[in-house]
């Protein structure tokens, strides 16, 4: 990860604010408020907004105030996710976007068992630091690391499956973190689907848009994309059972298949 000058984390939380006025979402359009909200020094977080560094703790503090995940947060400040919240990018076998290409087909009870059996595996802690990149903090490489925190490589067509982006491949997906290949809106807002934000934070926060009002995503992306926070941190191992638990469901009922993995013969199923 290369920093230049000063941090872009001020400018972007004061797009994220200023996207927010009027919404029923948390936190006002006041730094005021949010300092307040935060328990974070007013002075302190004037700084940050003209281009301070933000620190660890602060981070941790403007999180919940925010109603944003705080390993999402140190992305945003273009800072190093601290191991006990990291995802467990990259795994060996598999990653968490394998799992969501079993989810788009699911109906939402087998989804909901889906996040049963997630939500049933112990996290484990990760072995060592994820290997850094050497992008710029740009767009690109925004949009990237967000994707990373969740464990899942670039992949065109979950992208154009959950939240309606261009038919290309993954490679030029991949290419974004370098800047490579230009941000476009249809980008920005496919990715806020894949993520979990209203498109118009994710303009807010790559400072690219507006957002692609004809764009239709997946009718379950919110769901798909809380499935998808919610195993970031599984291991290779853990994946690769979930998989095969996603093999099953081909076959048997979700009532039929528990979380932990067991299964119980039915009549007339195969």
């Amino acid at each position: 990860m290369v920093m230049t000058g000063r941090s872009l984390f001020g400018m972007r939380l004061r797009r994220l604010l200023w996207a927010r006025r009027g919404t029923h979402l948390p936190v006002g359009i006041t730094i005021g408020r949010l300092a307040q909200q935060a328990a974070v020094p007013s002075a302190e977080l004037g700084l940050i907004v003209r281009g301070t560094a933000p620190s660890p703790e602060i981070l941790k503090r403007l999180g919940p105030a925010l109603g944003l995940p705080v390993a999402d947060l140190f992305v945003i400040a273009g800072l190093p996710v601290p191991p006990e919240l990291a995802s467990a990018w990259p795994t060996n076998h598999g990653n968490v976007g394998t799992i969501l290409r079993y989810a788009i087909g699911l109906s939402p009870e087998r989804r909901g068992w889906l996040a049963g059996a997630i939500g049933s595996l112990p996290v484990e802690p990760r072995t060592g630091p994820a290997p850094p990149d050497e992008y710029l903090d740009q767009p690109g490489a925004l949009l990237i690391r967000l994707l990373k925190n969740r464990n899942i490589r670039p992949n065109a067509r979950l992208l154009m499956e959950i939240g309606d982006g261009p038919y290309v491949a993954d490679s030029t997906i991949g290419m974004l973190g370098p800047g490579r290949v230009a941000v476009t809106p249809r980008y920005v807002t496919a990715f806020a689907y894949l993520l979990g934000y209203p498109p118009a934070e994710m303009v807010a926060l790559t400072g690219v848009g507006p957002v692609d009002e004809e764009a239709k995503p997946h009718p379950a992306s919110a769901e798909l994309a809380a499935l998808a926070w919610q195993a970031r941190r599984l291991s290779s191992d853990q994946l690769s059972h979930l998989v095969d638990l996603l093999e099953d469901t081909r076959r048997l009922r979700p009532s039929a298949v528990s979380a932990d993995g067991s299964s119980e013969s039915r009549d007339g199923e195969s």
